[in-house]
This record gives structure tokens, sequence and C-alpha cells, in this order.
């Protein structure tokens, strides 16, 4: 029975694991973009009514709320899943670190507020929003913040590869999406609040990507002066065109549900001031892309030159994508892939500032 359980757990938590769980955290975060893309574009965002039950009788979707309340549970269940996956990938990136003695007890405290949490939730929906309830939920989120700290002060001056930092925040990202999702379905789809809600997971994907990038080895390979020196404006302009789309999409038709309001803002004017940083980032990603391959030859071997050479296909899609739906009256299947697109993107704006930090001449 011990060499099954050893067997068990070096297979789950060996380092030759590594490589998989944070893959499968950067694939896992871009799906439920696509998933939660889908709950909107299928009018499901209330399909399950409440949060964090679904309904005010039961936890899971019922045959009574048809396919919207199973579209919706579907979204909530992937969270569980990339919960997994993140907690599988802190746990393989501790056990290989020398902080784990330190890092446990802090993290044991962390998730005792995380149960906090639950049980503030359960006195809510036994007896509301009373003072014992904010008192639970407010402890509760000081505990998490407070221990959330001190393990990632600990990570900063003990883990030399900056793995356990990332690979923390994941998890606790997730944890907090969790929050956000609730409140979104508890104001009725507020728009500014779905915003939000998918602007942390574009924060999400930027950790996934780091962790990639710090976790697998990779051949050091010439970058640019001009690639470097224009990586982290691209990302920045990158970052204010996705913005920008958050804002087109609580302007336009796609609300998640019928009866919910949108902003209020000009569709039409906000697709311009969406298109302007848009098209800033593919001028200054051709940019780099031609100073790089100036440098290194037109070859797609390097890994900055994949990368940008990545970067630019898949920004210069979501333009051409950006425009037709926009004359199409942003049909439902244009959006989809344009919200994919856009997980896509945050990903690659990530990479390409990684790769051109650091220049050869």
């Amino acid at each position: 029975m011990k060499l099954f359980f050893t067997r068990v757990s070096s297979g789950l938590f060996g380092k030759a694991r590594l490589r998989l769980y944070v893959w499968l955290s950067l694939v896992t975060q871009i799906l439920i973009v696509v998933t939660g893309g889908l709950v909107r574009l299928t009018g499901s965002g209330l399909g399950c009514p409440t949060w964090p039950k679904c309904t005010d009788e039961s936890l899971v979707s019922t045959s009574e709320m048809g396919i919207h309340g199973i579209i919706e549970f579907g979204n909530r269940l992937l969270a569980f899943v990339l919960l997994i996956i993140a907690l599988l990938t802190f746990i393989v990136v501790v056990r290989a670190s020398e902080a784990l003695r330190v890092i446990l007890p802090r993290l044991i405290a962390f998730f005792a507020g995380v149960f906090v949490f639950i049980a503030g939730l359960i006195l809510n929906n036994v007896q509301g929003l009373t003072p014992l309830t904010l008192f639970v939920l407010g402890l509760s989120a000081l505990m998490m913040l407070g221990f959330a700290v001190v393990i990632l002060a600990i990570a900063k001056s003990r883990d030399p590869k900056g793995l356990i930092a990332p690979a923390f925040l994941l998890g606790a990202g997730i944890i907090l999406q969790a929050v956000i999702g609730g409140v979104t379905v508890l104001t009725g789809l507020n728009s500014w609040i779905v915003g939000l809600h998918f602007m942390v997971s574009m924060a999400l994907i930027a950790t996934a990507s780091l962790l990639v990038w710090r976790a697998l080895p990779k051949p050091a390979g010439p970058v640019s002066a001009v690639n470097s020196l224009l990586a982290w404006p691209t990302f920045l302009v990158g970052i204010v065109a996705i913005s920008f789309g958050v804002v087109v999409t609580g302007a336009g038709p796609h609300a998640g549900d019928a009866a919910t309001p949108r902003n209020g803002l000009d569709l039409e004017v906000w697709q311009h001031f969406h298109s302007y940083p848009g098209y800033l980032m593919l001028l200054l990603i051709s940019v780099q892309l031609v100073s790089q391959l100036q440098l290194t030859g037109a070859s797609a071997r390097p890994l900055e030159n994949r990368v940008l050479l990545l970067l630019f296909a898949t920004a210069s899609a979501q333009a051409m994508i950006g425009v037709v739906q926009s004359r199409l009256g942003v049909p439902e299947l244009l959006v989809g892939v344009h919200m994919l697109g856009a997980a896509c993107l945050a990903s690659l704006l990530s990479f390409q500032l990684f790769s051109g930090r650091s220049f050869t001449r």
C-alpha cells in the first residue's frame, strides 16, 4: 500500500509532470474564455440565476432551466478543473523548492481563509447578509490577502527560478475569478463587472504564460535592440486595445441575457477607439519583427522569431475579424472567434515581452 501511494505521489507530483501542468494551465485559461463567451453569446448568462448555488434550491442545474442552465453550470464546473490543475502545478513547484518548509504553514493558513470564506457563503445562503456574515467574509478576505502577501515575499527571496509566485497567483486568481463571476450573476450581468471578469482572465493568461516561460528550458537566441526597446510599449498598447474591446462588448448587443441593459456608449464610436490602439500594436509588432529578422535572417527557428511571427499573424487576424464583424453587425460566431483571438493575443503579448527583455546589439 505504501508503495502504491509512493508511485501515485511521484506520478502526480513528480518534476516530470511540470511541463504538462504548466501547458494545461495556459490552455485551460484560454479555454474558459471561450466557454465564457459561449455563455454570453447564447444568452445563458443567467442560466444559473444565483450564486454560489445554481438556483435558490439547487446547487446544480435542473431540467427546468434547459440548455441555458447546462451551459452556465458547465462553465462554472470548468473553473474547478482549472483550480485542480493550478493546485497540482503549485504542489510540483513547491516540492522541488527549498522554501517548502517555510511556505507550508503559511499556505495552510491561506487555505484556512478560503474555508472561512466558504463558511461565509453558507451563512449568506442560510441567513442573508447579516453583520455576522459580513464579519466572516471580511475575516476571510484579510486572512487570504495577508498570507498571500507573506507567501509571495517568501517566494521572492527563496525561489531563484521564480516559479512559486506565478503558480500561487494562478490558483489565487482562479478563486478571485469565481467570486467575480458570482458578483456578475448577482448584479444581473452588469457590463462593467462582466468586463472586469474578462480582464482578470487576461491577467491569468499572462500569469500562466509566465509560468510556462520560466518552467520550460528555452534556447537563448539573439534579440535585436529595437525588439527589446519596443517589447514593453507593444505589451501596454496591446492591453489598451483589449481593454477598449471590453468596452465595445459592453456597448454591443451580446449581453448574456435579453433583459440585461448595455453600458449606454455609442457602439460605432467605440469600435473606432478600439481599432486605433489595435492598429498601433500591429505596427509596433511589425517593426519588432522586421528588426529581429534583419538580425537573425529570415528564419523561424529562433524562439524569439517564432514568438513574433505568431504574434503578428494573430494580431493581423484579429484586425481582419474585427473589421468583418463590425461590417456584419457583430454576429455571434465571429464575436466568439474574436474572443479566442484576444485570449491568444494576451498570451503571445506576454511571450514577446519575456523574450525581448534583453538584446545582443
